[in-house]
């Protein structure tokens, strides 16, 4: 068999693997919001089909979301616009397509199963996608290839949030395409590049924080595109202008309605007015434990990410290998957000499944996993699989657990503990039941 024809064979693996990912989204994507993060969302989507505005006065939704904001006498949601008009796209054409609602409760027909799909469950299967694709390119094989997708697909929070109406996973995929152009040959070009940025540009319209990561994507397009950076930089403007005039019509300010500090300021408002409504912890050393391996940690859901650490972290220190520039200025990104989510948030991303605010960065730093033991290797006989596999275990069991309501909280399978008071400090709580 020539090569071509094993890549060939690849992509249909690929190819398979994510048509069974999008029909187990389109089987499980939930058909009401429950969070206020997407009921405010849906809000703005109904009121712009129903109503032709961005208030959310008249929807109601209204009273069931405190992610709002007041502005010039009225409400409006606190969410980015770009992916709430697009959102109202997809509604518009299931309402008047076959009489699909946005009604609270709604028993038939309801829309927000579409919104879900076509903007979370979609974006995610393509992302899985080219998430196998581009391991094949950077040389795994076949089966690592194949079980780094399924790990990433199964073992992140990718899944859970992909069966609701949220700007996490749409800003994933945005960041994961604009990384997979950059690190192909197809970067080379001009149009390419303008498509990278285009797309990088894309996920900060749908979740600022994403903006974080995204300067990884500016940073690797200057250093390997110095000459074309201009082509990177006139994609990314459009997504940017077109949101800062949606921010215009809807506060008559380019500033993202959640930053409006003062639009958190009225009477009922769950949140202090700050940026986002963000407060800050009351105990640092306590937060960030939890945030990162306590009861909401991020490396007690997706255990696995300790493998991308290392991946990322050995290839940023080797200066042969290809892809060092990507794995510094990743490496650089997820820092920083870690640290700023630590220091500057207070409430680990409310009730909803895994500390969701990492889900954009997620996929690029998971790619480094194809280069630490052991999938960089075409072997089982690797002592790293004797970890690997339990902790893949206990990464699908949670996964699996948080799709059941991605909005709710659900306890890491298996979470450390602290306790300043006792020694020793550090302990370990399992949290898995098996029937």
């Amino acid at each position: 068999m020539t090569d071509d024809k094993r890549v060939i064979d690849a992509r249909w693996v690929g190819a398979v693997m994510a048509l069974v990912f999008l029909i187990a989204f389109f089987a499980l994507a939930k058909s009401q919001p429950v969070s206020w993060n997407d009921i405010a969302r849906t809000a703005t989507v109904e009121s712009l089909v129903e109503r032709g505005v961005w208030t959310i006065d008249g929807s109601p939704w209204l009273d069931a979301t405190k992610d709002k904001v007041f502005l010039t006498g009225k409400f409006y949601s606190d969410k980015m616009p770009l992916l709430s008009l697009l959102g109202a796209g997809v509604y518009a054409a299931a309402r008047f397509g076959w009489g699909a609602s946005l009604a609270p409760g709604c028993a038939h027909s309801c829309a927000y199963f579409w919104l879900a799909f076509v903007l979370a469950g979609i974006p995610a299967a393509l992302m899985i996608w080219l998430f196998f694709d581009y391991a094949r390119r950077v040389g795994a094989p076949l089966r690592g290839a194949l079980i780094g997708a399924l790990a990433f697909g199964l073992g992140t929070m990718i899944f859970p949030y992909a069966l609701v109406f949220n700007h996490h996973v749409p800003a994933a995929a945005s960041l994961f395409a604009s990384y997979y152009v950059l690190t192909t040959r197809g970067a080379t070009t001009r149009q390419w590049l303008f498509v990278a940025g285009l797309l990088a540009a894309l996920a900060i319209s749908f979740d600022v924080l994403s903006g974080v990561t995204a300067a990884a994507l500016v940073g690797i397009a200057l250093v390997r595109q110095r000459p074309r950076f201009a082509y990177f930089a006139i994609g990314a403007a459009i997504p940017l202008v077109i949101t800062a005039l949606l921010d215009y019509q809807i506060a008559g300010t380019i500033i993202p309605a959640y930053m409006i500090t003062n639009g958190y300021n009225y009477p009922g408002s769950a949140f202090p007015a700050t940026v986002g409504g963000n407060g800050t912890p009351d105990d640092y050393a306590a937060y960030a434990f939890r945030m990162f391996l306590g009861g909401q940690g991020l490396f007690a859901y997706n255990p696995l990410l300790l493998f991308a650490i290392a991946g990322v972290v050995g290839v940023a220190l080797s200066r042969t290998h290809a892809l060092q520039i990507e794995a510094v200025f990743i490496a650089l990104a997820f820092a920083a957000l870690c640290v700023y989510l630590a220091l500057f948030t207070g409430n680990l991303g409310g009730a909803a499944y895994g500390e969701r605010w990492y889900v954009a960065a997620i996929p690029m730093l998971f790619t480094f996993i194809f280069f630490a033991p052991p999938l960089n290797a075409a072997t089982w006989q690797n002592i790293a699989w004797v970890l690997f596999l339990p902790l893949l275990a206990l990464s699908v069991f949670s996964t699996l657990q948080g799709a059941q309501g991605p909005w709710l909280y659900s306890p890491p399978p298996l979470q450390m503990t602290r306790d300043v008071n006792h020694f020793p400090i550090f302990g370990f709580k399992w949290n898995l039941t098996l029937p």
